[in-house]
């Protein structure tokens, strides 16, 4: 624990205990979650007409796979554990995002099989923000849950913003003023040299998620800005710069890179193509629908149409490297990573939400959308609609609101049908 602590807190090199890479050694895993990043705010998906400004993300998007359809969940807490688990939020227990201050709420249970504990001789570590712990006793709760380490926050950053926000070590935290973002690069890079390879790293940026705000100036090009809009611009833009640094001390050809927003862009800095109402938190493409790009060792280089849920990266990475897999939802795309033409094998994809305490999947509230690519249904406690995303894919017109053609009925029945092997 001093040598972390060191090697951590005061960058000491001679805390390093990873030495020269052993021959036949698996790739390294860096895991990259941007907090709060639709596709309406990342490069190359064209969704928006002015595209932030995110240049290293860009030059992944030109080495690697980008996946055009890929659903998460409609908030971080949920998407974070089915990421992990390769379960949908009803299996995990976790529909909503976790609040810091009630300690009655549902947190990632110890039990469940997370990634780290199915790879196959990787260390781990969680680098940034967790919550996927309810409050209480947050101190080891990553730990528990299957990785040898954890640096960043437990939480958001909390009111106090980016240079006021309690970073933890192992379960030990002190007030942090360094800026967030520029901290879980420094971390993770340290990290790097601190695990002996393979390592698997899970960085989670608390960028872009409020509160909004300048970042340091060196970070982006966009001054000085008042409006939040503009705010949320510059956030990605450091964010993508201080990706930028943590790649470049990394050996991308032996290190797997994969990058995915956790839920859509917040409605207060949604400025279209979708309603305001159709962004973060909703079940609508704006809420679910984020980007996902994947570089490194064997990933050729293109786009992929195949459907994919964020539960399929659990399946994926032990199709890769090896390991034990238990996930029972997931569903690997590592074909479309050597050949990203090659069609997808999940047929439909599935989102849910519950908001209304206690939460669970039979209570009131309990949200649920499920799409095969074209049509897409949404249903809840007060009705359904269904949209045809290939001619509205800001989802403004009901089909339900009028008779069904006969294509229509054929894909609403199909969905009705599939929704009864989810959970």
């Amino acid at each position: 624990m001093l040598g972390l602590l060191c090697a951590l807190v005061l960058g000491c090199p001679s805390a390093a205990v990873g030495g020269e890479r052993p021959t036949g050694t698996p790739p390294n895993i860096l895991l990259i979650t941007l907090d709060d990043v639709g596709i309406d705010r990342f490069p190359s998906y064209g969704v928006h007409p002015v595209p932030v400004r995110m240049p290293v993300m860009e030059q992944l998007i030109a080495g690697g796979v980008t996946f055009d359809r890929v659903w998460a969940m409609p908030s971080c807490s949920p998407t974070r554990a089915s990421l992990l688990t390769g379960r949908f939020p009803s299996r995990h227990g976790i529909m909503n995002q976790i609040g810091p201050g009630d300690p009655n709420e549902p947190q990632l249970d110890p039990a469940e099989i997370t990634i780290p504990k199915v790879l196959r001789g990787y260390r781990s570590a969680v680098i940034g923000k967790w919550h996927l712990r309810s409050a209480g006793n947050p101190t080891t709760h990553p730990l528990a849950c299957g990785f040898s380490h954890h640096i960043g926050s437990m939480y958001n950053v909390g009111n106090a913003g980016y240079f006021n926000w309690r970073r933890y070590v192992d379960g030990t935290y002190a007030v942090e003023t360094r800026y967030a973002t520029t901290v879980t690069s420094t971390d993770a890079l340290r990290m790097t040299h601190y695990l002996p390879e393979p390592w698997f790293l899970f960085v989670n940026y608390n960028a872009a998620h409020a509160p909004f705000h300048v970042p340091p100036p060196h970070l982006h090009t966009y001054g000085s800005p008042s409006d939040e809009i503009t705010q949320f611009r510059a956030m990605l833009e450091a964010m993508d710069t201080e990706i930028g640094r943590l790649l470049a001390g990394v050996d991308l050809a032996t290190t797997l890179v994969i990058v995915l927003g956790d839920n859509g862009t917040p409605r207060p800095v949604t400025d279209g193509p979708w309603a305001q109402d159709h962004a973060k938190g909703s079940l609508y493409e704006g809420g679910v629908r984020v980007p996902m790009v994947v570089h490194g060792p064997g990933v050729s280089h293109g786009r992929s149409d195949a459907l994919i849920s964020v539960v399929d990266v659990h399946r994926t990475l032990v199709e890769l490297v090896g390991g034990n897999f238990q996930a029972q939802d997931s569903i690997s795309f590592a074909p479309q990573l050597s050949a990203p033409g090659t069609p997808g094998t999940r047929q439909y994809l599935f989102a849910e939400k519950n908001n209304s305490p206690p939460g669970g999947a039979t209570g009131p509230g309990h949200e649920r959308a499920i799409s095969d690519g074209r049509w897409k249904l949404i249903t809840d406690n007060f009705g359904q609609q269904f949209f045809d995303l290939s001619v509205d894919l800001i989802e403004a017109n009901n089909l339900l609101q009028a008779p069904l053609s006969t294509v229509a009925q054929v894909g609403y029945d199909d969905l009705i049908q599939a929704l009864t092997t989810f959970p």
